[in-house]
């Protein structure tokens, strides 16, 4: 194995030539940072340093080394960029050495999967849950849809357009781990706040444009709540086929590390290092499940590093947060409870 004794040293193993910043990213010490850096600074390449420079310095073994990211594709280059540095560096496992494994790398959504198959009968969710592919989900829906029996005065879109309305909406309420019943209470309240502004109004010239967008905005709200009602059903039915989707794995995934401790114990013993790319789009949920394993108040000062740049943030739509980087520094504190470098 090649010794690693200063962090220059990592230009020369892996034939990088790697700026200061780059460098002291990928050889900050053992505990929480944020690294904030724009598209094509090299991100991928310094997260894959980082892990040569922990085990070329025997602060850690390969295989506790955890690396989760977005999608399989940016999965699977961030686990070939580790392996091939590790390579490089003269500390990739060999096939006949049972001492040495491999750092794992899998996506958010995988490994929230990983811990409901782990750990789901401590909520009583069987580990071998069909897990719904997407087009399984569509159909679902539009089933659901059609035995509906409350009353929809609101929802008169087409079903084809109410299948991905309710999708969707089911969707958000579990990345943002919001119930029904609580997205109700709130459109309740909003709907009559807009109903006194626009009887306050509807008295004086020249305000009926703002009342028509204010009766707008609360016949959505009353399509919500509908759509809400739908939303039950379709959960209740997708627990009768004891079936999943993503999004119910990483709400599961949540709910595990905020109510059961044991299981945060057991991934920050599995897991020495946490890296965490792409972090500007982690979901509401997300967040919390890796705060909950890894972070405050259980973990402070365990090693998590998160990288990501809030100008490449795509994936709002689903329920991602870049608000999740401004508040890193309070997610994932230091020991002593001050904010992560």
């Amino acid at each position: 194995m090649t010794a690693l004794h200063q962090p220059a040293d990592l230009r020369d193993v892996l034939g990088i030539a790697f700026t200061d910043h780059q460098l002291a990213a990928a050889t900050a010490p053992l505990e929480p940072g944020l690294v904030v850096a724009g598209a094509g600074s090299g991100k991928t390449s310094v997260m894959a340093a980082r892990v040569v420079w922990l085990v070329g310095t025997g602060q850690l073994e390969p295989d506790r080394v955890l690396g989760l990211t977005f999608t399989n594709k940016a999965s699977a280059e961030l686990a070939h960029r580790v392996r091939t540095s590790l390579a490089k560096a003269g500390v990739r496992p060999r096939p006949s050495d049972d001492d040495l494994g491999e750092p794992v790398v899998l996506t958010y959504h995988a490994y929230a999967g990983r811990l409901v198959t782990e750990h789901g009968l401590r909520l009583g969710i069987e580990p071998r849950s069909r897990l719904l592919a997407d087009a399984t989900r569509y159909q679902l829906a539009a089933r659901v849809l059609r035995q509906h029996r409350g009353q929809l005065a609101y929802l008169t879109s087409p079903l084809r357009m109410l299948v991905g309305d309710l999708v969707a909406l089911e969707s958000e309420l579990s990345e943002h781990l919001v119930t029904s019943a609580a997205l109700r209470e709130w459109d309740e309240h909003w709907i009559a706040e807009l109903e006194r502004d626009s009887a306050a109004l509807r008295g004086d010239k020249g305000t009926k444009t703002h009342c028509d967008e204010l009766d707008k905005m609360a016949v959505a709200a009353r399509r919500r709540i509908e759509l809400s009602r739908v939303v039950d059903d379709y959960r209740t039915a997708k627990q009768d086929l004891d079936a999943l989707d993503f999004g119910d794995q990483v709400a599961l995934g949540a709910r595990l590390a905020e109510q059961l401790p044991e299981v945060g114990q057991a991934e920050r013993e599995r897991a020495g290092v946490v890296l965490l790319d792409e972090y500007q789009d982690t979901s509401v949920a997300q967040r919390r499940m890796l705060a909950g394993l890894f972070g405050a108040p259980a973990a402070p000062g365990h090693p998590v590093t998160a990288v990501g740049d809030p100008c490449q943030a795509i994936y709002g739509w689903r329920g991602a947060s870049v608000s999740n980087l401004d508040g890193f520094g309070e997610h994932f504190p230091q020991r002593d409870g001050s904010p992560a470098a």
